[in-house]
């Protein structure tokens, strides 16, 4: 074709070009030649003279100054030429492209300064469309402000829960998980509900979720009262007669009723594969608008997240807020018949914790510290006198001292009640201050008993309690 016979003409012109160029260098290397052909017979003739005895020829003399004739180097000039890949060698005809071997990529050997070239855009959009994307089912917040779990569109989908909002960058969604009464469920970060929530119901029913494990790992669950709100106790010795928070599969957990919003508890599932923890909301009596919500987490045995064991309730950080279940600074009551323990967990670098009195600004005088006593005419009260309901915090004390304190006693004691917050004995006219801690672990154990109104001498209006903590640096006599 004529691309072919175009490039034909122009390699027999270049090779044309070069030959004529080089056709000096090649006349001059033969004048050379023959020059030297033409000295060594000379210094042949010389030889031959010296040897027969003959006298030397006046050219043979000149010759003769130089016994040895070096051999003349001729020295290549190189020709211009007009194309790159071709060089000229000893013939002028002869020309090969001067290419160096290929070496393919991956044989090349790698230098740690070597750079690495960037990929043509058009590799990164073929590359885009075909990566996995992969990321853990952690928590996410929802388009409703609630916590949801991260899942794929089709996850979500398949598992039959809501999408709400995005997650993972915009790969995956907010996906949300609602039970009702009667559903069973194994996923993790499913939310109890009562029917038709967020509106309230006033019925008598039994409501009931069955969790089973979703993974065989699993050791313990979470509950979070996003809403629980039930009938309160009844007034008189504050038991739970009408409706009831029950968790049953576990470790015995107390039943409360009230106000709960915002607490949580920890249930121990067990190791075995087949433990499944029931969660039963019964309602009876008298009117009243209840909802709930409550939020299952499942954790891992291995996980940071999971509680000590014993702990009802496990808090984190370095500062945080308890309180009893159904406290209300206006209207909560303490209920009775309650055992459990509350977990703070030392954080490092830690050796104390230090409680305080929430601040009360509905009730004078202030009884975010209302455990014994009923009507504000006890004062503090500490050590076996509490006998009927008590906080025990290990070794507490009024000073930031982990054995002495000042007042009655003046060492430190285990047990605390009566309605104002103090490790020392006091009237009830005093405030309450900060109580410290340096026994290891952090633990509150809260304990009530059966009676309140019915107890001699008669109990009334206890609130129950609401601390603040903050956890005490290490020290040189703290350490």
């Amino acid at each position: 074709n004529m691309d072919t016979r175009q490039m034909v003409v122009v390699v027999v012109m270049v090779m044309v070009v070069v030959e004529g160029m080089a056709r000096p260098e090649l006349q001059r290397r033969k004048k050379m030649i023959r020059r030297r052909k033409h000295m060594t017979e000379k210094l042949s003739d010389q030889k031959m003279l010296r040897h027969k005895g003959l006298p030397l020829v006046k050219e043979h003399k000149e010759l003769s100054f130089r016994k040895k004739v070096n051999p003349i180097k001729v020295k290549r000039r190189k020709v211009p030429s007009t194309t790159p890949s071709t060089q000229v060698l000893s013939s002028p005809l002869k020309q090969f492209p001067s290419t160096q071997p290929t070496v393919r990529p991956e044989h090349r050997p790698f230098t740690v300064n070597q750079t690495v070239p960037t990929k043509p855009d058009a590799v990164k959009r073929f590359l885009s469309l075909f990566t996995i994307v992969s990321w853990k089912n952690d928590a996410c917040t929802s388009t409703a402000g609630t916590n949801g779990t991260c899942y794929s569109s089709n996850d979500c989908s398949s598992l039959g829960g809501t999408a709400s909002g995005t997650c993972a960058s915009g790969f995956g969604v907010c996906c949300l998980f609602t039970a009702t009464c009667g559903g069973t469920t194994s996923v993790n970060g499913t939310y109890f509900q009562n029917t038709g929530y967020p509106a309230t119901y006033d019925s008598v029913s039994s409501c009931q979720l069955t969790i089973n494990k979703c993974t065989d790992s699993v050791c313990q669950l979470r509950l979070d009262f996003a809403n629980l709100v039930l009938a309160q106790p009844e007034t008189t010795d504050h038991k739970c007669s009408d409706d009831q928070f029950i968790v049953s599969g576990g470790a015995p957990v107390p039943a409360i009723c009230g106000t709960s919003t915002g607490a949580h508890m920890y249930i121990d599932m067990g190791l075995s594969t087949n433990s499944p923890v029931v969660i039963t909301v019964v309602t009876s009596g008298q009117s009243f608008s209840r909802s709930f919500s409550v939020k299952v987490t499942q954790i891992e045995c291995t996980s940071l997240a999971k509680a000590s064991s014993g702990c009802l309730q496990y808090f984190t950080g370095v500062s945080g807020q308890i309180f009893s279940f159904n406290y209300m600074e206006a209207s909560g009551l303490q209920l009775s018949d309650t055992d459990y323990t509350m977990c703070v967990r030392m954080e490092r670098n830690f050796c104390g914790i230090q409680y305080t009195a929430c601040p009360d600004a509905t009730n004078t005088p202030a009884q975010s510290f209302s455990v014994t006593g009923g009507s504000p005419t006890l004062g503090s009260v500490v050590g076996t006198e509490c006998s009927t309901d008590w906080l025990t915090i290990p070794c507490a004390t009024n000073t930031n001292d982990p054995t002495t304190q000042s007042g009655t006693p003046v060492v430190c004691v285990d047990r605390l009640c009566g309605q104002v917050f103090n490790s020392a004995t006091t009237p009830n006219t005093s405030p309450s201050v900060p109580v410290y801690s340096y026994s290891k672990p952090f633990n509150i154990y809260v304990h009530t008993d059966s009676l309140e109104g019915s107890s001699s001498p008669a109990e009334s209006s206890n609130r129950g309690f609401c601390l603040n903590f903050v956890q005490q640096p290490c020290t040189s006599t703290t350490g």
